[in-house]
């Protein structure tokens, strides 16, 4: 059944609205929110568990079935009022995050200190696109702000994002069997056409300050992405695609 919403100081309205903002929240209650049809749909297609539904008062019939979700039909005006957007979609809804599940990946990245959500996002995008197991992250963004979100274009659903202390879970891969690569620009590095990938975890470091020397330390070797123009670096996620294709090579 439908329930209508009419105020912004409505609480489920004012709880989804600091939810899109508060990194403490969503730590603290397990959720995150969403927003647009095209997310909703793929939502349910990766049976994500969903609590709550805003929708537009004017296409509230064209929603599909959302099993166990509360469901609100409200104006424009309250939607523009909760998202992070310049002009609000017709849904904004809220998902339950997964529970951490044991994985037995082969191909991983590993994310030091990313601070620009649309880069996690593409990265995450592009994790799924080659079929990488699982993303690690140590000190990044928040994986599960509105922008990141919709960087990653559904793919959050799919893929495992999972933290980690690096310098605990570094050696830990290695006595798994990992190779394990640092990203780097400088200093003794190898070329990525010439290490293996068959079961290793590449860690590509903060936009500014690269990887942590510390992390770079205990990898198996750094490699760089050879550049034959006049740029310096490559961005995060440009970097991060070309070792996940790569990895997929295998």
């Amino acid at each position: 059944m439908t329930e209508r919403i009419t105020s912004r100081q409505n609480q489920t309205v004012k709880y989804i609205r600091a939810l899109a903002r508060e990194k403490s929240l969503r730590q603290e209650k397990g959720e995150f929110v969403c927003d647009g049809e095209k997310l909703l749909r793929e939502a349910l297609e990766e049976r994500v568990e969903i609590t709550a539904v805003l929708v537009d008062e004017n296409f509230a019939k064209t929603l599909p079935p959302i099993p166990g979700a509360r469901v609100f039909a409200v104006t424009h005006d309250i939607l523009d009022s909760i998202t992070t957007l310049k002009s609000a979609q017709n849904v904004v809804f809220v998902c339950r995050m997964k529970k951490a599940r044991e994985i037995y990946p082969k191909r991983i990245l590993l994310l030091d200190r990313l601070q620009d959500t649309g880069n996690i996002g593409t990265i995450i995008r592009t994790a799924d696109a080659f079929g990488i197991d699982a993303v690690y992250e140590d000190g990044c963004a928040d994986i599960y702000n509105p922008k990141t979100i919709r960087s990653a274009m559904g793919s959050v659903f799919r893929v495992p994002v999972i933290t980690e202390d690096f310098e605990s879970f570094i050696p830990k891969l290695k006595s798994q069997g990992f190779s394990v690569y640092a990203s780097e620009l400088y200093g003794e590095v190898k070329s990525v056409s010439d290490v293996s990938f068959d079961k290793a975890a590449v860690v590509i470091g903060n936009e500014g300050n690269g990887v942590r020397r510390e992390i770079s330390a205990i990898c198996d070797a750094s490699v760089i992405i050879p550049m034959r123009g006049g740029a310096e670096s490559l961005n995060a996620s440009v970097a991060a695609a070309i070792f996940m294709y790569k990895m997929s090579e295998r």
